[in-house]
């Protein structure tokens, strides 16, 4: 799902994208890994502070057998608030059980113009997914993915959700497995820290959801939990 509110000539383009995703210790593909892709913008000042959040894109894949993930093109509203809308540069997550969380995003400029977001600079590029060897990095993983997830979710995009259910589903499921392995660490700071699911959040707030139209969020995810 993309954000529906645009302007009339105002829609931008983002190009398809085709990455591979290897092990960082052999090279050898990661299949299977959820890979959520999101840029946001934010209404402000005309020197970027201020104003709300929304989603400009926000998109799931998955790579294959082959480690290869692809996101076809989308269209998405170049101007999203009636004053100003500053930009903010596209990130990829991958998330995949036994390894870290990895994070990218294009490093063109802070700030980036409305023509840079509308490329990704790690496209047809092969990155390495290292393995996670510490419960810190099983601990920082989960934590990472619902961030991440949550940031998806504004006032004008509440229902962006619904783009990224089998990333949602993979982040609870860290988030769990997480809580769980934190109780045998021993690592007295690692042992306390709770990672709250974002699933978790979205069909705590089912009456919220569906007031904004939504649907209900626990009917949407049934068929993802089985």
């Amino acid at each position: 799902m993309l954000c529906s509110f645009s302007f009339a000539g105002l829609a931008a383009t983002m190009p398809p994208v085709r990455m591979k995703i290897v092990d960082a210790q052999d090279g050898t593909p990661v299949a299977g890994a959820l890979v959520l892709f999101h840029a946001s913008a934010q209404e402000g000042t005309f020197t970027g502070h201020g104003g709300k959040v929304a989603t400009l894109f926000v998109a799931e894949a998955a790579t294959d057998d082959a480690g290869e993930v692809r996101f076809p093109k989308q269209e998405f509203p170049a101007q999203l608030f009636f004053l100003n809308t500053n930009y903010h540069n596209p990130t990829m997550v991958v998330l995949k059980p036994g390894y870290a969380l990895l994070v990218l995003a294009n490093t063109l400029r802070i700030i980036p113009t409305l023509d840079e977001v509308k490329v990704w600079q790690y496209d047809n590029q092969t990155v390495k997914l290292a393995r996670a060897t510490k419960d810190a990095d099983r601990a920082q993983a989960a934590t990472l993915a619902g961030m991440y997830a949550d940031a998806t979710l504004s006032e004008r995009t509440p229902c962006a959700w619904k783009s990224i259910p089998r990333f949602l589903v993979a982040a609870d499921r860290a988030a769990r497995e997480w809580n769980r392995m934190r109780k045998e660490t021993t690592d007295p700071e690692l042992r306390h820290r709770v990672v709250m699911s974002p699933l978790e959040k979205i069909t705590a707030n089912e009456k919220h959801f569906v007031e904004k139209g939504c649907g209900s969020p626990r009917a949407f995810f049934e068929p993802y939990l089985r």
